[in-house]
């Protein structure tokens, strides 16, 4: 099935808006796997013409994580020209926000495609990153995630959406609103092939403890990396959605007990009393699969951010 391996990676998704110098220039020091610039939330509304010209000539001094560009919803005014002013061969991945309708993807594909041609890119090389920050958005988002022609993810915003469900709380935790779309966001993205979501943010950033907790409930219902909005959630949602190393001996001793079991025509074994066959064998290659994506990704990253 695809997406067994998130192809890229992205464990971390830190947002900065595109018009504040200072933290565009945190970004690649943060060691997040991917980066956003905002055009959207984190944007007055005087700045967000002005802002487009920013975002694309920031985008080559942040070689390393994987660049990408949060433009404004559609229905706004501003997305066409958001995309025409973004797509470069600089950029690696457009955030579209507040999808309600898979025909607001078809929209946003065929206005990167424009982009893409007028570029000189090949049709599709644009990673488009999908965010489902409303109910509305919920009871479509199985139909969103089969949209097959350009390769995608599926990117939950928990805040709009504890906007949107929750009762009016602002310090409180949104958790048990959101159980369900948590959820059915890992559903969704999984029957139809793409990689497990990026879980929305933690939105207590001095408290990482609570940023730990809430990663590894995303993590165990399926979630692949996290929305982070300040630089040091950065080192604590990586650790998260990275296997730990427990984990990957484990896998290994799977692998190697469940050879040695098949060789000798067997194909179900006990490993440190768990039952292993077939499924959880093809689940410790996985594991071992995305150790070692992880070690590319963190290895580009770290070595952009030496060069800076």
């Amino acid at each position: 099935m695809a997406g067994e391996v998130p192809d890229p990676v992205i464990r971390s998704l830190l947002f900065a808006p595109a018009n504040e110098a200072r933290k565009v220039r945190r970004l690649v020091e943060s060691g997040a796997d991917a980066v956003v610039l905002d055009l959207e939330d984190a944007v007055a509304d005087s700045q967000k013409i002005a802002a487009r010209a920013i975002a694309r000539a920031a985008l080559p001094g942040l070689r390393g994580p994987l660049r990408c560009i949060r433009v404004n919803p559609l229905g706004t005014g501003l997305t066409e020209g958001d995309i025409a002013a973004a797509v470069c061969a600089d950029l690696d991945a457009l955030v579209l926000p507040k999808v309600e309708d898979p025909r607001d993807v078809e929209i946003a594909d065929r206005l990167i495609r424009l982009s893409e041609e007028r570029e000189g890119l090949a049709p599709g090389s644009i990673l488009l990153l999908v965010l489902v920050e409303t109910a509305r958005g919920l009871t479509v988002s199985d139909r969103v995630a089969r949209f097959a022609d350009r390769d995608m993810r599926i990117v939950l915003g928990s805040g709009d959406l504890g906007t949107d469900l929750a009762r009016p709380t602002i310090r409180g935790s949104l958790s048990d609103a959101l159980a369900y779309g948590r959820g059915k966001l890992v559903y969704d993205a999984r029957a139809a092939g793409l990689p497990g979501p990026i879980d929305g943010p933690c939105l207590f950033v001095r408290d990482l403890d609570a940023l730990e907790a809430d990663c590894r409930v995303g993590a165990e219902l399926g979630h692949t990396g996290k929305v982070c909005i300040h630089p040091a959630q950065v080192p604590v949602v990586n650790r998260v959605f990275s296997p730990p190393p427990e984990e990957l001996d484990y896998a290994r001793q799977v692998i190697e007990a469940f050879e040695k079991a098949e060789a000798a025509g067997g194909a179900a074994i006990d490993v440190g009393g768990v039952f292993i066959d077939y499924p959880i064998v093809y689940k410790a290659r996985r594991i071992l699969a995305l150790a070692a994506s992880i070690a590319a990704v963190e290895g580009r990253v770290a070595k952009q951010g030496n060069v800076q």
